[in-house]
């Protein structure tokens, strides 16, 4: 049986979870409206109650992808915790 390449945020590593949340914040970043500089540890509680499902594969090169599906719960759990907490 293969291993599903699907994984939820809360299943990687601390340090797999620290450059997941860097990519998103890099990613959503200028998508939201936010009127400061968001501390990390916001991010990451933001990041860790949305729980995104990622496409993990370590096949020849590494890749972590946000799934299609998991994108808008992503931005609206973002929006909700960073935006609106202001």
């Amino acid at each position: 049986m293969a291993a599903s390449p699907y994984r939820r945020f809360s299943s990687l590593c601390p340090t797999v979870q620290a450059l997941v949340i860097r990519l998103i914040q890099e990613e959503f970043t200028p998508l939201l409206p936010l009127s400061a500089e968001v501390p990390a540890a916001a991010w990451a509680r933001a990041v860790a109650l949305a729980d995104p499902t990622l496409l993990y594969c370590t096949a020849q090169e590494p890749v972590i992808r946000l799934c299609p599906e998991a994108y808008e719960q992503l931005r609206t759990c973002l929006q909700r915790e960073l935006v609106e907490a202001e």
